[in-house]
């Protein structure tokens, strides 16, 4: 299974260069595996569609499903945060990556995203899919 971010799907979604390559990524890694999207990466996408219809159309097309953050992801997140926020890391909106990150970690083989350097630093064992 491959978990997508959000900043992929925008890129898709938004019409940007890279969305077109992300979008040809995203449908050979389908032919073999799973494509799912947590629920924070559901809830930074729904805000982009005037409507919930839209936004279920745009994951359903790119065969994209949901996928629950359990408590197992949820305490990995805290944790993986709570390292980040010790070594210095700022206290902007960075847990709902780590949420998406943590997710992935746990519930697929792969994370596909524009990776912000956290991801690699903090998820060393997660392998992330990148153009």
């Amino acid at each position: 299974m491959i978990a997508v971010d959000s900043s992929v799907i925008l890129s898709i979604l938004k019409g940007e260069d890279q969305g077109a390559l992300w979008l040809a990524r995203l449908q050979d890694e389908a032919i073999a595996r799973d494509l799912v999207a947590s629920a924070v990466v559901w809830s930074e996408v729904r805000a982009f569609f005037g409507n919930h219809h839209d936004c279920q159309m745009a994951f359903d097309a790119l065969k994209i499903g949901f996928g629950a953050i359990d408590e197992s992801a949820a305490l990995l997140a805290g944790d993986i945060f709570r390292q980040y926020r010790k070594a210095g890391g700022c206290r902007s909106a960075v847990l709902p990556d780590f949420l998406v990150a943590a997710h992935a970690a746990i519930h697929a083989t792969a994370l596909a995203t524009t990776d912000r350097g956290y991801f690699r630093q903090y998820f060393p064992k997660l392998n992330i899919l990148s153009l």
